[in-house]
């Protein structure tokens, strides 16, 4: 799950998402209450903003280009989001010691 920040050539520089770097944050470690519902809430809000514009994408669809990428980018942004709020889910779930 990277995103391209810079294109220089060919070689296409890649980061992590913000998101992600998120989970990889030493304080997740040990997360508290507070910090584990403000990432729960980030992954619903982006699970709901992607599954609306996937819908959007759906009934839009026309067959022209525009139309098939719009669909093939909310897909897209849907995998993404629902792949990091299963990412979310299981660093929350893992037993702390």
């Amino acid at each position: 799950m990277t995103t391209t920040i810079a294109q220089a050539g060919f070689v296409k520089v890649t980061s992590p998402y913000p998101e992600e770097r998120e989970l990889l944050e030493p304080a997740l470690a040990a997360p508290t209450p507070q910090k584990a519902a403000q990432l729960r809430l980030k992954a619903s809000h982006w699970l709901l903003r992607a599954q609306k514009e996937f819908h959007d994408a759906i009934f839009m669809r026309d067959g022209s280009e525009e139309g098939l990428d719009r669909y093939a980018s909310a897909r897209a942004e849907l995998d993404s989001a629902e792949t990091w709020a299963l990412r979310v889910a299981e660093a929350l779930a893992k037993p702390r010691g």
